[in-house]
Formats: structure tokens, sequence, C-alpha cells
């Protein structure tokens, strides 16, 4: 039996990927398998691999047709492994000469089912190593070289490194518990972990340094995957229901909501501005999802984005920015919150002026067809009838929308100055003044859609007098004749 199976699936990588082969194939460890899965490469990271292939028999070449994803491709590699235990390598990093044979020996030594080792980090653009107390694993420093359980580790497990390539695993406690990759997502990485890190009865780590990091590079999945930002919350979701099973979840429930509601919040400060309001509304289904009790609620407060939490449950998208400009006021983030608020109430005022115009035409059509079923003198005084009931609705409605206007532009008129006097960036002073001018239009024309109502009613009411006069000197002839 192989002593170690290596699977690496990449997908255009041509930059990176022999580094990645070279550091493998020279392992002082001769009895590996390197299982390497290519997801529809475009460019020539596929002929690369190949010629490797070709050198070392070592080397098993899988391929898909069709970019499937990283998931399914370490589902396919899981699927032919053959070594006694398995190890995970990306594309894009490189390892230590040794790690597999001191890993090996490791896990060996004690029997463990999974075995950990630090890793250093790599800036592509500075080209420089530098390390972090979650790749160090310190938060695990107190057990030393000795095996320990998911239990012992309870009041650690938040704060262990959840990727895959700093650990190796023993094949036959996989196939045991039947662990497979979430297909179509990425962040497959955290689930994996839990569902296995809690299943395991013997852990160990080695204390070096072993696998090298690529960060900062012109490319990643993170910044490739377009909608798959959203995967976060399902893998979240996925993570919450495992941990909901491990023998310590009723003790360590709050601390693992706190857990959970700081990484989701999290990664929303990190999106693109145009993946927000989608990302907001999902992490806020999740978050009324959870049901927490007022107990929970409580648990809460001792963690970084209570506040946030609070009000997403109780805000919509639009009204959560609100929230986000008052609490920045001291910040350099209230001058982002602004932008996008301002960009918001924009966009807002657009898509009220282009429902005011699709609702006048619409009223304009059933005008036209009642006018059509009635004859002058009835329409007279049908139309004169409605106008009528309809005044006192209208006054009313119009003092409300006036007043509401008014405050809202004072308000921002307040807020303009406010910004000024906080010295903001011309480019937000600008976007201010086209919002302002949006809305004054807004606010004139609803004026004067108000204003051409009013003429109606008395220019119909008068000539309603007028006939009623008309229809008296008749009568009055008629009587005197």
């Amino acid at each position: 039996m192989t002593k170690v199976s290596v699977i690496m699936p990449y997908r255009n990588v041509e930059r990176y990927i022999s580094k990645a082969l070279t550091s493998l194939i020279y392992q002082s460890l001769e009895d590996i398998e390197i299982i390497c899965i290519n997801d529809a490469s475009t460019d020539n990271s596929k002929e690369i691999v190949m010629q490797y292939a070709k050198k070392d028999k070592r080397i098993k070449f899988l391929n898909t047709e069709q970019e499937s994803g990283q998931s399914y491709a370490r589902n396919l590699g899981l699927e032919i492994a053959s070594g006694e235990y398995i190890g995970f390598v990306d594309a894009d990093d490189w390892v230590e000469l040794d790690m597999f044979e001191k890993m090996y020996n490791k896990a060996k030594s004690a029997d463990t089912d999974i075995t950990m080792c630090m890793a250093q980090l790599y800036d592509d653009k500075s080209q420089e190593f530098y390390t972090d107390d979650l790749y160090s694993l310190k938060s695990l420093e107190k057990y030393g070289d000795s095996v320990f359980s998911p239990e012992d580790t309870k009041d650690e497990i938040l704060n262990i490194n959840v990727v895959l390539w700093n650990k190796i695993y023993k094949r036959e406690f996989l196939e045991k518990i039947g662990v497979k990759f979430s297909e179509g997502y990425i962040y497959e990485d955290m689930p994996f972990f839990f569902e296995t890190y809690l299943k395991a009865e013997k852990i160990n780590i080695l204390w070096e340094s072993l696998y090298y990091y690529r960060r900062n590079m012109s490319f990643s999945t993170m910044q490739n995957s377009d909608k798959k930002v959203y995967d976060r919350i399902d893998m979240a979701k996925l993570t919450y229901s495992i941990l909901q099973q491990a023998s310590f979840f009723p003790e360590k429930q709050n601390e693992i909501l706190r857990w959970l509601i700081d990484d989701i919040f999290h990664r929303y400060t990190l999106l693109e501005d145009k993946y927000y309001e989608e990302y907001y509304n999902r992490m806020r289904e999740m978050f009324i999802g959870l049901n927490l009790t007022e107990e929970q609620k409580e648990s809460l407060k001792v963690g970084y984005c209570y506040d946030e939490y609070c009000n997403i449950i109780s805000r919509d998208y639009y009204g959560f920015w609100n929230f986000l400009i008052e609490k920045y006021k001291t910040s350099n983030k209230r001058i982002k919150a602004a932008e996008h608020k301002c960009n918001l109430d924009i966009k807002a005022i657009k898509d009220y002026l282009e429902q005011y115009k699709r609702e006048s035409e619409q009223e304009k059509r059933q005008i036209e067809e009642w006018w059509k079923n009635f004859s002058e003198e009835e329409r007279l005084k049908e139309v004169t009838r409605r106008l009528q009931e309809q005044s006192a609705v209208l006054e009313c409605e119009f003092n409300q929308k006036m007043i509401k206007q008014e405050y809202e532009l004072k308000k921002w008129q307040a807020e303009s100055v406010r910004q000024v006097k906080e010295k903001l960036t011309a480019d937000y002073e600008w976007k201010l003044k086209e919002q302002k001018q949006h809305f004054m239009q807004a606010l004139n024309e609803q004026k004067n859609y108000y204003e051409n109502k009013y003429l109606l009613v008395k220019i119909l009411l008068k000539a309603y007098k007028k006939l009623e006069q008309l229809q008296n000197k008749l009568k009055k002839s008629v009587k005197k004749n």
C-alpha cells in the first residue's frame, strides 16, 4: 500500500504549477502517489502536468471536460486514492521536500486520524514570507507533542485553521465516516474540516512549518468566483449543523453562534459593492432563521458585531446603511458607507420616478376608457362627484408628502453640512449635490402633479356651476312663457 496520496486539483495555474509539482516529485518520501485533477483548464496547465506525468509514474492524471469546481475534483481524487494517508496541496502553493515523510512518521507513531503541521505565508506581490497565529497553530500550543481529541480542544476549536493542506488524514478513517466535499461551492474546506475533526479520535501536531501558502496573486478563487461569494453563507449553515452534533455543543452554543455571526458579517465587509445587497438579504434571512432566544441574543453582546446583528434582523438593506453611516461617523469607513448610501438614494428616486410614470400612464388609460362610457352631461357630473370625493384625500396626502419630502431635504442638507465639516472627498460632495438635484426634481414633479389635480377640480366645479345657472335660467324662461 502506498504510504501517502497527495490530491492536487488545478485550473489555469500555468504560472505556479511547476513549482508545486517539483516540490512533490522530489519528496524524501518516495512511496507516494500524486493525483492531479485538471478542472477544464484553458491555459497550458494541463500540458505542463502531462509532461511531468510522462517522467514520473507516481503522477496520476484525471481530466474533466467542463469546469466542475474544486470540490468535485477533490472528490474524484478521494475515490481513486490508495494511500494509507491522504494529503492535499493547492496547485499555486508548494511544500518542503520532507513534508510528507515527516507528517507520515508523526501520524504513524501515534496512529492518528489527523495530523497537522504549521505553515508559512508568501506574498506573491511583495515576495516576502510571513506567518500569523492562525497558520502557526498558536491556539493549540499547550498540547505540544501529545495526542488529543476534539473534546480536549473544545475551548480552542473555533480558532483552529480549517484549511486542508496543512493536514494529512488516515484514508481508512475518511472512508469509515463517508465524508465528501460539498460540490458546487467554494469555502467547502470549512464543513469538511469540522466534520472530520469532530469525528476523529486521535489528533496530533508536527510543530514545523512545512507548507507554503501563496497569497495576493493576480488571480484567486475569491476574485474570480462572481456570485460564488454567497457560498460562504451556505457553507456556514452546513458547518453550524455539523457543530450541533458535537457532544460539547450545548455548553459552547452561544460561543459558536457569536463565531458564526461574526464570520458571516466579516465576509460582508470584504465584498465588492455589486454583491452587497444580495449577500445582505441572504445574511439577514440566515440570521432570522437562527430563531435565537432573548438569552442567546444577550450572550451575543460580547461579539464584535452585536450591533450589526441587531440592525440586520430589524432593518431592510436601505435602512441598514443608514445605521452604518451613523455608526461610522467618527471613522474613515463613513466615507464608503455614505457614498454607498448616496448611490442607493439616487437609485431609489429613479425607481420612484419610473413607477410614477407607469402609474400615470395606467391612470390615463383608465380615464380614457371610463370617458367613453358616459354622455357629455353624465361625464361632467361623474367627474365632479369623483373629484369632490377625492379632494379631501388629495389635500391630506399632498400635505403629508410635502412635509415628509421637506423633512428629508432638510435632513440631507444638514448631512451635507456635516460632511463638509468632516472634509470628505470632492467626489462625495458632487454625488451629494447630484442626489439633491434629483430630490428637488422629484419634489417639483410631485408638486406640479397635485397642483394640476386641484386646477382641474376648480375648472370642473366652475363649469358645473355655469351649467346649473344655465338650467335655472331655462326653467325661469319656460315658466314665464
